[in-house]
């Protein structure tokens, strides 16, 4: 039986978890107009412009929170901190060249929240009390696609197969006294379970001027349902689907022509969300911004990165988290290797987001 769960401000990455790629150091704000092995995942028309074989992996922390409670039990009070949380492989992709495009294989993780809820002293539930409360809930949202995309003229476009992995994990107890400090009994309840689901994705990529300087990114993934999920689907039963747009423009400098400016931004809108779920969804617009300034000094590209990202609630027991981010990467000219460093600085506190892309291309 599903145990009721009440947040204070839980930071709400369940839609909008960055897997810590490159364009995380811009805030997320070129996913949609990219092109690397997340972009299976992201918008698989960017597939296209990877001329060879590529295989990424992605490590990031994931953020998670402790709601400490007083007051009422029906109603508490609230007192919320959060952590950086431990790091975990977040991505890793493979794209290769085939049937005159690029197919790319994916494991990116998406979706994530940890919460740790524990009583600061006795909650008050009528006439009885509350004590030692301590409650663990843990949702993780894993996709796994197959993507093509292929080049047309100044346009590229891509469709892909999803199968998302939920594992959702309610589990805790709390302690029932009555006015006379008698002990009335122990509610234990450890309700958990993975579940899956099949979905598809579509995008394209468009050149907004001639000399291929900028482009526009679209992508519409579609809403997800979960199935053999008997224990856990009062909780999440369906993962929304999302729409992307994003544009992308990039100016050279006037000392060196090989240095250049890269301006982005995106909006992700996630909808069919999950409203009558425990873990409520609603439908939810993400919004970002960054900028990327790129040296080239010594046969050596060195991006610098700024960025920042407005994620909205998408349930009433969760919080907004927003972000500001930088990053840098290591791109020599010769050889197949980079390296992508991001870190990020939510509003509200928490610790300090990291997150660490490598990259091996066949090939300069």
């Amino acid at each position: 039986m599903a145990a009721a769960i009440s947040f204070g401000q839980v930071p709400d990455l369940l839609n909008a978890l960055d897997a810590g790629g490159r364009a995380m150091g811009v805030g997320g704000s070129t996913n949609a107009t990219d092109s690397t092995t997340l972009s299976s995942y992201t918008n698989p028309a960017g597939l296209a412009y990877i001329s060879s074989p590529t295989f990424s992996v992605a490590f990031r922390n994931l953020p998670e929170s402790r709601n400490v409670l007083n007051g009422e039990f029906d109603s508490p009070n609230y007192e919320t901190r959060r952590k950086a949380g431990s790091r975990a492989l977040t991505h890793v992709g493979l794209a290769l060249p085939a049937a005159n495009g690029i197919v790319g294989i994916a494991y990116t993780m998406g979706g994530f929240v940890r919460d740790v809820q524990n009583a600061g002293g006795n909650l008050r539930d009528g006439g009885n009390s509350i004590q030692n409360m301590d409650i663990t809930t843990k949702v993780q949202h894993d996709f796994f696609t197959l993507s093509y995309g292929k080049r047309s003229g100044r346009a590229n476009y891509g469709v892909g197969l999803i199968m998302a992995s939920q594992y959702l994990s309610n589990t805790g107890s709390y302690s029932i006294f009555d006015s006379g400090s008698n002990f009335l009994g122990t509610r234990r309840f450890n309700d958990s379970g993975n579940s899956t689901g099949f979905g598809a994705i579509v995008g394209a990529q468009f050149q907004a001027d001639a000399q291929g300087n900028s482009l526009v990114g679209i992508s519409l993934r579609s809403p997800i349902s979960l199935s053999n999920n008997r224990e856990t689907s009062p909780y999440l039963n369906r993962i929304p689907g999302r729409a992307s747009l994003g544009y992308a423009t990039r100016t050279t400098t006037v000392g060196d022509s090989r240095d250049y400016f890269v301006y982005g931004g995106q909006l992700d809108y996630y909808f069919s969300s999950d409203k009558s779920a425990i873990l409520e969804r609603t439908d939810v617009l993400v919004g970002s911004l960054g900028l990327e300034y790129n040296f080239f000094r010594g046969g050596t590209r060195i991006p610098v990165r700024a960025g920042y990202a407005i994620v909205p609630k998408g349930g009433d027991r969760f919080a907004n988290r927003n972000t500001m981010t930088f990053g840098l990467g290591y791109r020599p000219a010769s050889g197949g290797l980079s390296a992508d460093l991001s870190v990020g600085l939510a509003a509200g506190g928490g610790g300090l987001d990291t997150g660490l892309s490598v990259t091996y291309r066949v090939g300069n």
